[in-house]
C-alpha cells in the first residue's frame, strides 16, 4: 500500500474526540496502542501500565490513542476504570485499522494455548486483573506503536496474548525533534 492510500484509509477513522490518527501524528507523536478484546485480563492489564506511565507520556510529548473492537460505551466505561476516558479512542469493530498496521491474529495456541496458562493465571489470580466478557474476536493479539507524521517510528507487536510491551524499551526510542 502506498502512502497515499496509508493516508485514506487512515482518514476513515476518527476518534471519539472527532480526530483521525493522521491528524493526532501531525500534532505530535502518538503512541497508539491496540488492543485485544474487551474482556482481555492482559488487556486490562496494559491499561493499568498506561494508567501509571501518564506522566512520562506527557514528559516525552506522546499523545496516546487507543484502538479496540468495543462499542463507545464499553470502552468508556473500561478506560474510565483506568482513568483513560479522555484518551483519543478509535472504535475498529472490523479490525480495519489493526489490518492497515499489520496488527497479528493469533492462531488457538498464541491466545489461549497451554503457553500462556501460566502468565494467565499470574495476571488474573495474582495481579487481580480478572477477565471480563470474551469480546468480539480473542484472536486478535495487541500491539503499541509510536506514530509521528505518518511513520511508525517504533513498535512492539505481540507475539501472543500474553506478551506485553516492554515500556521503557518503546519509550526509549528517539523521536525526531519538530
Amino acid at each position: 500500500m502506498d502512502q497515499h492510500q496509508f493516508k485514506l484509509a487512515l482518514a476513515a477513522f476518527s476518534s471519539t474526540q472527532g480526530k483521525t490518527l493522521s491528524e493526532l501524528s501531525e500534532e505530535r507523536p502518538v503512541l497508539i496502542v491496540f488492543l485485544r478484546h474487551g474482556g482481555c485480563p492482559f488487556c486490562r492489564q496494559v491499561l493499568a501500565q498506561l494508567q501509571a506511565l501518564s506522566e512520562q507520556l506527557t514528559e516525552r510529548n506522546l499523545q496516546l490513542a487507543i484502538v479496540h473492537m468495543m462499542d463507545y460505551e464499553q470502552a468508556d466505561k473500561l478506560l474510565s476504570r483506568y482513568q483513560l476516558q479522555n484518551v483519543q479512542s478509535f472504535s475498529d469493530p472490523d479490525r480495519k485499522l489493526y489490518e492497515l498496521f499489520q496488527v497479528k491474529r493469533g492462531n488457538l495456541a498464541e491466545t489461549i494455548g497451554p503457553a500462556i496458562w501460566w502468565s494467565g493465571f499470574k495476571t488474573t489470580v495474582l495481579s487481580g486483573y480478572l477477565p471480563g466478557i470474551p469480546g468480539k474476536d480473542i484472536q486478535q493479539l495487541g500491539a503499541a506503536l509510536i506514530f509521528d507524521k505518518e511513520k511508525v517510528v517504533a513498535s512492539h507487536f505481540s507475539e501472543n496474548s500474553a506478551d506485553l510491551p516492554d515500556w521503557d524499551q518503546l519509550l526509549a526510542c528517539e523521536i525526531p525533534r519538530r
